[in-house]
């Protein structure tokens, strides 16, 4: 900040909407900072430079003439956002790779209680209501947004992650259960955190339709916390979007897919028809699926085509079944037994192809859970047999 008026500007917004805000006196013991925070005690604490990375000031009790009330020294160094609830400081620390938590009861005595190291650059941190859940932004290209669970100060666990498809995200903020993303090319994207382990995107506005390209463009700030339902979020290049979210929840849905014989289908796609987001069962055909509630279309394999039904914060049980019965001995499950499924069966014998369990269902032609020889003489004698 250069010029005859610098340092923290305070603004008595009181006058509007029929007169004009009026500018008070220039708080002016710094000159320069990236942002600020004001906490619910009325304290400012202003992202600085070094050997006072974050300096002090408290509202109290003439928000127009604020009082110097302390630093961070040089603990938080290269500090680029700081966010504030109960005490606690929550420091995202730029190229320090490292967002750290500190105790500020006692300004004159503050404490780091622990550090959340990152790859990329640490730029903003949201608390979640109850205090327990933080997530974090790196705002750097492929770096995720991470869901932590800091209930445990002493043992905090990375619960999950989430990215949108431009691969960059800049701020997050939390309300209720919600994340809410400014998502720079991607526009606005709300995610579901009632679930941690399992956040699900209930909703997105992209503001820069642009593209989805890669770079600082598009929407930089989301702002949530209003009594009406309005999400604003500003995009540096299109402007200011006055947004309405009516409310929609996650819900979760986990099982086993199966053919219709409760084979375990392993590895399997399930692609959404609404979004075409895509979803894996595991090597036991296990899978959980998260979702916007209500009802929706899944492909399963490119092939088969579900409805599941996703209830509002609620994780249900569901098994799948589809296909048709597997036959014995129709190894690549064309409907015909020939040559093809020879080559198969051999090749899983030499252990030069890795079946799944599908596969090797079919290849044990005499049940004896083992895929020798045995089975291809007589999957040969079921080709001549035809």
């Amino acid at each position: 900040m250069y010029g005859g008026d610098v340092g923290m500007q305070i603004v008595d917004l009181s006058p509007l909407p029929y007169n004009p805000p009026i500018q008070l006196e220039t708080y002016n013991y710094i000159a320069q900072s990236h942002n600020l925070w004001i906490d619910s005690s009325g304290y400012v604490f202003i992202e600085h430079q070094t050997g006072d990375n974050i300096h002090i000031a408290n509202l109290n009790p003439n928000p127009s003439s604020p009082v110097y009330s302390g630093t961070f020294g040089s603990l938080a160094a290269n500090c680029h956002d700081i966010y504030t609830r109960n005490n606690i400081a929550y420091v995202s620390e730029g190229w320090s790779n490292q967002f750290g938590i500190y105790d500020i009861n006692n300004l004159d005595n503050i404490i780091q209680l622990a550090t959340i190291p990152c790859e990329g650059y640490a730029h903003n941190a949201w608390l979640n209501d109850t205090e327990d859940i933080l997530v974090t932004t790196e705002e750097t290209d492929n770096m995720t947004i991470k869901i932590w669970d800091i209930s445990s100060l002493d043992n905090i666990t990375l619960l999950s992650e989430y990215l949108g498809e431009n691969n960059l995200a800049h701020n997050v903020h939390i309300q209720d259960n919600f994340l809410y993303i400014s998502h720079y090319t991607t526009g606005l994207k709300i995610v579901d955190i009632f679930n941690p382990s399992y956040p699900v995107e209930v909703a997105a506005y992209d503001t820069y339709p642009q593209n989805d390209g890669s770079g600082f463009y598009g929407c930089w700030g989301a702002f949530p916390f209003t009594n009406n339902n309005y999400v604003y979020a500003s995009d540096m290049q299109n402007g200011l979007y006055i947004l309405e979210f009516n409310e929609i929840n996650a819900g979760w849905v986990s099982g086993n897919i199966y053919f219709n014989n409760n084979i375990p289908l392993t590895n399997a796609s399930i692609r959404s028809l609404l979004n075409n987001k895509t979803y894996y069962s595991n090597n036991n055909g296990e899978f959980i699926i998260g979702f916007p509630e209500g009802e929706h279309l899944f492909s399963i394999n490119e092939q088969d085509t579900i409805s599941i039904n996703f209830l509002p914060h609620e994780t249900i049980n569901q098994n799948i079944f589809i296909g048709n019965e597997l036959i014995l001995g129709d190894i690549n499950q064309d409907s015909v037994i020939d040559v093809l499924d020879i080559i198969i069966l051999i090749n899983i014998i030499l252990n030069n192809y890795e079946a799944n369990n599908q596969e090797l269902w079919s290849g044990d032609i005499n049940n004896d859970n083992v895929i020798n020889i045995q089975d291809v003489i007589l999957i040969i004698q079921i080709i001549l047999n035809n």
